[in-house]
């Protein structure tokens, strides 16, 4: 019916109706995003389908007078092709195709609600549900296959967990749209985390966990690790960098700062101090002999200018020590809000 074509579908009739020469003189002064819409609806048109009766209704009968033996000659894409051409010439009609093609090409498949958050790996789910209430972790938690609720709840806090398990068992289904509605929040706080509402890179998933599991106290924080470390070996190392990096040396008390240092070398010592915060030469070298001092000066002054990775390096190899320390209770440190004392 013509009630049901679109005021785009309309205009394109407008034009097709015209003779070429009238119509490139129309569609050189639109625009080239209305002239992409004119070419769109002037392909979405099904000519064998737009009879007389259609016709009048549209355009008042005007156009039924202008050209009585149908309003097309042709294909509708290239008879408006060519329309466009003498409008704009060939290179403009390139463009404004090009321009179209790469619209398509850009545009992201978008996914369902559902197999979005299929998608969100389980860390970057638990972090996004700890900030959001247990009703709603809840509503979407228990519309997961239960294996995978298991795990991303055991990435949670203890207190957390049992807030959820809690609403779980005593909420009633939500209605279908309510459930879409969270769906759909939940995807904008995912999106949120990323660039140009993308998901959350490795980096930004591994800082992430880093700040949750920097929070919790050393007991909870061996678990979470643990349970990290069994899916993704590297990820756990990745976060545990980043909680306790050799900035952090300066959390450390004096006592096992002299243990740690008693186990590492001279020469790591002063390549890992090059270029270092003047803080953490103070924080070391107050927990060195005199005679430890000279040599590390001794072993700095020797080496010269060195490579930036040689640096990182040695550090890394510190830390390596300061963290098994740590795991193993021999370095008493002060992380995330707990804090251990002699």
């Amino acid at each position: 019916m013509a009630s049901e074509l679109t005021g785009a579908q309309k205009a394109a009739m407008l034009v097709m109706s015209l003779k070429e020469d009238q119509a490139a003189v129309l569609l050189k002064h639109m625009s080239d995003s209305t002239l992409a819409k004119l070419r769109k609806a002037a392909e979405s048109l099904n000519v064998a389908e737009i009879g007389d009766d259609q016709k009048r209704q549209a355009l008042h009968g005007f156009f039924v007078r202008q050209r009585k033996g149908g309003f097309f000659l042709g294909a509708p894409e290239e008879r408006f092709r060519k329309v466009l051409a003498k409008a704009k010439g060939e290179d403009g009609v390139r463009q404004i195709y090009a321009a179209e093609e790469q619209k398509k090409a850009e545009a992201p498949v978008q996914k369902s609600a559902e197999e979005f958050i299929q998608s969100v790996p389980d860390e970057q789910m638990a972090s996004v549900l700890a900030k959001q209430s247990p009703r709603c972790a809840a509503v979407l938690l228990s519309n997961m296959p239960g294996d995978r609720a298991g795990r991303v709840l055991g990435l949670l806090e203890e207190g957390q967990r049992q807030a959820i398990v809690s609403r779980i068992i005593t909420t009633e289904p939500v209605p279908a749209e309510v459930l879409q509605e969270i769906m759909a929040g939940f995807r904008e706080c995912v999106e949120a985390q990323g660039p140009g509402g993308a998901l959350a890179t490795e980096e930004r998933r591994a800082q992430e966990l880093a700040r949750i599991v920097g929070g919790l106290d050393k007991e909870s924080q061996g678990k979470m690790l643990s349970q990290i470390h069994e899916r993704d070996p590297e990820l756990a190392d990745t976060i545990e960098r980043l909680m306790f990096g050799f900035g952090d040396l300066l959390k450390v008390s004096n006592k096992s700062m002299q243990e740690l240092l008693r186990n590492v070398e001279v020469a790591q010592i002063a390549l890992a101090l090059k270029g270092a915060p003047q803080q953490i030469h103070d924080h070391i070298y107050a927990n060195m002999s005199q005679r430890a001092k000279e040599r590390v000066e001794e072993e700095r002054e020797m080496a010269g200018r060195v490579p930036l990775s040689q640096v990182e390096n040695a550090r890394e190899e510190i830390m390596k020590l300061a963290r098994k320390m740590y795991r193993e209770g021999n370095l008493v440190v002060e992380m995330g809000g707990e804090q251990y004392v002699e």
